[in-house]
């Protein structure tokens, strides 16, 4: 059953944009929502590339009729932080980290950034069962662009220390600047010693490629584990995921982070067609949720 009427003559577009984007499951989460929210707003991917982006956000009058016909953009690799020089406003998450995966588009047509992947991460730990209480340290593996959006989750999440475990120490220099904007201690290990210290954290997401993860997966201790998210959603689970599972952690996948990350973009695309109206957001999670394939919220 729908929420409500909409009162609303106007449709307004959103999407996702990325490269490769055909795999993306988000048009069905957002559609989903949007149906049951009743609002008029239309969900689509389009391809973008890393190189395209400028002639995109340049034309976007031609191809919208008007920024004002916009909701927003989602919006995944590579663009997160080429976008990001676009915005005419970026919330302060943006400016620390420097990329966003929301744009969202005010009733005047005005470009604000935002950084939903840190709901996403928080979100999905906490359902996985991290109990909040101030200390200890988040492990993260990898140093990408996911894993600067874990390093704000680790703050919010009242924890004081990150360890990056990485490949290639190089390759995590501006993670480890991100993590002092945020007033967190941070070390980096090689990506070989996660095993043998995986209990001693409160919380672990793993931002690596499929597979890459494959040789932890085998030696891990028989310990007490935190809650892991692996932000893999296809295959899964991962052997990463499969094992910590297997040994009594609890575990999250790409789909949780995708789904709560998407609850707060549609809170922000949905703003100039509610107005003052009032939303069951839990509710209007478990539509997401269920379009996603995931278990009753």
């Amino acid at each position: 059953m729908k929420h409500g009427s909409s009162m609303h003559e106007r449709t307004l577009f959103a999407a996702v944009l990325g490269s490769p984007i055909a795999h993306s499951k988000s048009p069905a989460m957002h559609q989903a929502v949007y149906e049951y929210l009743d609002v008029p707003l239309q969900y689509e991917r389009i391809e973008v590339t890393q190189h395209q982006a400028d002639e995109f956000m340049q034309t976007l009058n031609q191809r919208f009729g008007s920024t004002r016909q916009l909701a927003g953009f989602s919006v995944t690799m590579p663009l997160k932080s080429v976008l990001v020089p676009h915005m005419e406003h970026i919330s302060e998450r943006v400016e620390r980290l420097g990329v966003l995966n929301t744009v969202v588009y005010d009733s005047a047509g005005i470009a604000h950034g935002y950084n939903t992947d840190v709901d996403g991460i928080r979100q999905a730990l906490t359902k996985s069962g991290f109990a909040p209480r101030h200390g200890g340290s988040m492990a993260i593996l990898g140093a990408g662009g996911t894993a600067t959006a874990a390093v704000a989750a680790a703050a919010e999440m009242q924890l004081d220390a990150v360890v990056l475990y990485v490949r290639n120490k190089q390759r995590a220099e501006d993670t480890k600047t991100i993590a002092a904007r945020f007033g967190l201690s941070v070390d980096v290990q090689h990506l070989t010693d996660f095993a043998q210290e995986a209990g001693e954290h409160r919380a672990v997401v793993a931002t690596l490629p499929a597979h890459a993860a494959d040789p932890i997966a085998a030696q891990l201790p028989r310990t007490q584990l935190p809650p892991l998210l692996d932000v893999i959603y296809d295959p899964w689970p991962t052997n990463l995921a499969a094992a910590w599972h297997d040994l009594g952690g609890e575990v999250a996948s790409g789909l949780d982070m995708l789904l709560y990350q998407g609850v707060e973009q549609a809170k922000l695309f949905t703003q100039k067609l509610l107005g003052q109206r009032q939303i069951d957001w839990r509710a209007a999670t478990r539509h997401m949720a269920k379009a996603l394939g995931l278990a009753e919220m």
